[in-house]
């Protein structure tokens, strides 16, 4: 017995430390530190796989169930590489070998190190460390606050706020509630990142509903909402390919979600899309690590489910629906109110940009394997 205990504390070890550094190394990539350890990319990669499969090598077992999901998240990681890129293919590796780590340490390690990264970026960025990109257009200033986009900064504190409030869920205190609040608030201010900064408002605000009132959970447990992939997936597509400018409606919705649509529409148009993916390249208004912008036509996607409609095809971007759809009809069986709120904002995350699909802005993948392998997640005992 002592022997499978050390087993087993060794596994999860290798497992945290190679997650610590891979999210360590991928927020710092975000901010203008990136220059400084881009040499490292490769190597890092080479030598979280190698822990990864020490960590699967200690007291190897096989099961049908294991076998299943290697073979799935093995062929997803395979479409990532081909289509998306190294640094998303490693995700579904990291999912597989979440599958029988404890979830709350995974949840608290992304936590920690991404609050303690976005305060060490933003205070370097104000010290003269790094640069503070800023940016005039059309009357906005938006500044970069140390990150080489401004939207990053703004993706993990929604990040951050939506870790804090689900490991301590009803335990949650009103003045951490407040001081979330007033975080995402001055980061909005700085950074002008809008649909970011509401999301991470609805889940504090709705987090604040319940502790005034604990029954409004009943509310917030529809069945209806197990259905938000679905729903965010075909309003992404039919307001995307049948984008009309000279509907007066479509084109305040585009200014609203900042000219996704006409982007989206016009990208789709060039490139087209079928059942299978295409390897395209997309470029987006982020820095180079010299705080350079590129020269090319700006055509990048921020919707999730058009990009994976482009890069993807139609056959992957079912197959991704469903399967949250999936995740949404066991989380709505465990009763789990927060995780549920979550993963339905996430699916209009989606609809904004498609930050989530990366961990290092999304970490409750790694509650995916853990919801088909456990009765109860370990998170179920807080609050």
């Amino acid at each position: 017995m002592k022997i499978m205990l050390e087993k087993s504390s060794l596994k999860n070890i290798l497992f945290y430390f190679a997650y610590s550094i891979y999210l360590a190394y991928n927020l710092l990539d975000t901010s203008f530190y990136s220059k400084y350890i881009q040499g490292f990319g490769n190597l890092l990669i080479i030598t979280i796989l190698v822990m990864l499969i020490f960590k699967e090598a200690f007291d190897f077992k096989i099961n049908s169930r294991d076998l299943m999901l290697f073979i799935i998240l093995a062929i997803v990681a395979g479409l990532f590489y081909s289509y998306m890129g190294y640094n998303y293919a490693i995700l579904p590796f990291f999912i597989y070998a979440a599958r029988n780590v404890n979830i709350t340490t995974i949840l608290k390690i992304s936590y920690r190190i991404s609050l303690t990264l976005l305060i060490f970026i933003i205070v370097s960025s104000y010290l003269g460390w790094i640069t503070n990109y800023i940016t005039y257009e059309g009357g906005r200033e938006r500044e970069y606050v140390g990150f080489r986009y401004s939207l990053f900064g703004s993706a993990i504190l929604c990040n951050i706020i939506f870790l804090k409030i689900y490991l301590e869920k009803d335990n949650i205190k009103w003045r951490t509630l407040v001081l979330l609040t007033i975080g995402n608030y001055a980061l909005y201010e700085f950074t002008d990142s809008r649909l970011t900064f509401g999301l991470g408002m609805v889940l504090l605000f709705l987090t604040m509903l319940i502790k005034i009132f604990p029954k409004f959970k009943r509310i917030l447990m529809s069945k209806i909402t197990i259905a938000s992939y679905v729903f965010s997936g075909i309003l992404s597509l039919y307001f995307t390919i049948g984008y009309n400018h000279l509907s007066e409606w479509h084109s305040n919705i585009n200014e609203f979600l900042g000219g996704r649509l006409s982007l989206g529409y016009s990208t789709l148009k060039y490139y087209g899309y079928g059942f299978f993916g295409k390897e395209i390249s997309l470029v987006g208004n982020g820095l180079d690590v010299d705080g350079y912008t590129t020269t090319a036509t700006y055509d990048y996607v921020d919707n999730l489910y058009v990009q994976l409609l482009l890069k993807l095809g139609l056959l992957f971007l079912i197959i991704f629906i469903l399967g949250m759809t999936l995740v949404m009809i066991r989380v709505y069986r465990l009763n789990d109110v927060y995780l549920y709120i979550i993963f339905s904002l996430l699916a209009l995350h989606g609809i904004v940009d498609d930050l989530m699909i990366l961990p290092h802005y999304n970490s409750f993948w790694f509650v995916i394997a853990a919801l088909f392998y456990k009765t109860k997640l370990d998170t179920q005992n807080n609050g």
